[in-house]
């Protein structure tokens, strides 16, 4: 992974950050085309903006270090100007810190230029971006039948995405980086799948998507399809692997089926980990989930009881006690 070197903007700064990155790089080998490929993104964002806002000054000089509280506010304002989110702010503020952190332990600089200097921006459900669903089992299999009678508008491709994502409870990067040459058919999974963080976990299976799969196979054999990448798109003449917004796209339009116009990858999987949860246990769901604790599952991937619900159990608890 590389920061792209703008013509525009200053070779000192770009230098000093790829240097940073070439550091994380030798420790942060598992996540480096995940978390890294965000943060330099992130970073070269800020890079941008930096340079057209305060032209030739360096990132390390000590006027800059003594402006940089005043700048990440600007920085920010210009943010949600865009519109972008305050999740998006944090970690927009999060790849800016960890360079600085980086610079302190380098001894390129004395102290963090922010760090404790700016309001700590709190994210609360209210800020929450995307809609949250739990498919039920009847849409599941609504959108499955729909899906095999429309055969013309969904290819094997969007079959067997909407049925692993459903089985495995993988995220969209493990989905998406999945290769041939990890598939163990005849077991139902997928071996040594790169989950978040560098977990390395099996992503399973089950009899539909293993049906589904055959049929993926001996399509590739027909078209000549020789890539390792399982999910693939066609450029041109040319096939490479499927990349994460075609992803969401086709399971965007699997969400119309149901009239959901923003479904996405990360609602099948929690999706999955709920009913899961409702038929075993939250012990099994939060293994299943590949959580480091059940707290994780039951915080962000377990639907909530309704008020209703709760007001009912509340009634028939009294009851019991003999309080009407």
């Amino acid at each position: 992974m590389q920061l792209t070197v703008l013509e525009n903007l200053k070779k000192k700064n770009v230098d000093v950050y790829l240097e940073y990155l070439n550091s994380c790089k030798s420790s942060n080998w598992e996540t480096w085309e995940t978390t890294y490929k965000t943060y330099c993104n992130n970073f070269k964002l800020f890079l941008i903006w930096f340079q057209k806002s305060y032209k030739n000054k360096l990132l390390l000089s000590k006027e800059t270090l003594l402006e940089m509280p005043t700048i990440m506010e600007s920085y920010r304002n210009y943010c949600r100007s865009l519109g972008n989110s305050k999740r998006t702010l944090m970690n927009k503020t999060t790849s800016i810190s960890t360079f600085y952190a980086w610079c302190v332990r380098r001894n390129k600089i004395k102290y963090h230029p922010f760090d404790s200097k700016l309001n700590r921006l709190r994210f609360t459900e209210k800020d929450k971006v995307r809609n949250s669903y739990f498919l039920t089992t009847e849409q599941i299999l609504t959108v499955r039948l729909y899906m095999q009678v429309e055969a013309k508008k969904y290819d094997l491709q969007d079959r067997i995405l909407w049925e692993l994502f459903l089985d495995s409870a993988c995220r969209i990067s493990a989905i998406q980086n999945l290769k041939m040459e990890q598939l163990d058919l005849e077991n139902g999974y997928f071996r040594d799948v790169k989950e978040k963080e560098g977990y390395i976990v099996n992503a399973f299976f089950f009899q539909k998507c293993k049906e589904l799969i055959k049929e993926w196979i001996q399509y590739r054999t027909e078209n000549e399809i020789d890539i390792d990448w399982f999910f693939v798109t066609k450029y041109g003449k040319i096939y490479k692997q499927m990349t994460q917004g075609a992803i969401r796209n086709r399971i965007r339009k699997l969400g119309k089926i149901l009239g959901i116009e923003d479904l996405y990858p990360h609602t099948l999987r929690k999706t999955s980990i709920n009913l899961i949860n409702n038929l075993a246990g939250l012990g099994l769901a939060s293994s299943y989930a590949n959580h480091s604790s059940s707290g994780v599952t039951s915080k962000h991937y377990i639907q909530k009881t309704s008020a209703t619900e709760i007001r009912n159990s509340i009634i028939n608890a009294r009851k019991k006690l003999g309080i009407f």
